[in-house]
């Protein structure tokens, strides 16, 4: 994969959406790569998206009439942070001429179109060559880069399509399979978003407060008297004070080191 100087950031999942569009486009031998850039310094998707859509209205009006075609497109940034555009064409039906052929007159139309649109621009990096599904994603993935990005409330997202419709007419199942391989293959330093840490358990440091709770909850139980329970905890035959219970259970929390005790707990 070419990987361009100038990178589009975009999020891991709309990489992952604009891999199952593309999948999903049924394959034919007219697909064209048109790359576009404009003739004055726009810096922001959405104003430098309509005036592709210009050139796809004024493309329609022309070859809509005897060609089934659709586009999808990525718009990024050129190193002085100008809008551009990569455009793949794609022509369903049988059209009479060879991809060749119908590259050359596809050529002419778009650069006509867009030099009307912007017209300080000149023709240099503006091309489009033949290309197909398979090397038009490994090319489009070049231009893009995974990291944390959230598309603005209102504002285009960085690709997009051209007749729809059509599209979907012709589209192919894909799975998430496919487009989780497509993506590992492209972006293999990307790693699966570790699950969460589990929650350690709350660990309970014992006051008077939390101390009396137990005892209430003991008596309430009825299987222990409370001193009895102490005792039974703790190991020990003779009677426990609640300071030195409330201690011990500080300590098996780990709140506290354990302390020597005068009364180990084993004598009579």
């Amino acid at each position: 994969m070419v990987v361009s100087k100038n990178l589009t950031v975009c999020s891991k999942s709309s990489i992952q959406r604009f891999i199952k569009l593309w999948l999903s486009v049924k394959d034919t031998p007219y697909w064209f790569h048109q790359t576009l850039s404009l003739g004055r310094q726009i810096e922001d998707f959405a104003t430098a998206k309509p005036i592709l859509e210009k050139l796809f209205d004024s493309l329609e009006v022309e070859m809509g009439k005897t060609y089934d075609m659709g586009a999808v497109y990525i718009m990024g940034h050129q190193g002085n942070k100008r809008v551009h555009f990569h455009v793949v064409f794609f022509f369903y039906g049988t059209p009479a001429e060879t991809p060749e052929k119908l590259a050359a007159k596809l050529r002419q139309e778009v650069w006509k179109r867009w030099k009307k649109l912007n017209p300080d621009l000149n023709h240099t990096g503006n091309r489009l060559t033949i290309r197909t599904k398979a090397n038009g994603l490994w090319y489009l993935a070049g231009h893009l880069t995974v990291g944390k990005t959230a598309k603005a409330k209102g504002k285009p997202s960085w690709y997009g399509v051209r007749n729809k419709r059509l599209i979907e007419t012709h589209a192919l199942p894909v799975t998430s399979k496919q487009v989780r391989r497509e993506f590992d293959s492209y972006f293999p330093a990307v790693q699966a978003t570790p699950a969460p840490a589990a929650k350690k358990p709350k660990v309970i440091f014992y006051d008077r407060r939390k101390l009396a709770e137990l005892r209430a909850y003991v008596e309430a139980d009825g299987r222990h008297d409370w001193e009895d329970f102490k005792r039974m905890k703790m190991g020990r035959k003779r009677k426990v004070s609640d300071f030195d219970f409330m201690d011990f259970l500080n300590v098996q929390s780990g709140w506290k080191s354990a302390t020597p005790s005068a009364d180990d707990g084993n004598t009579l």
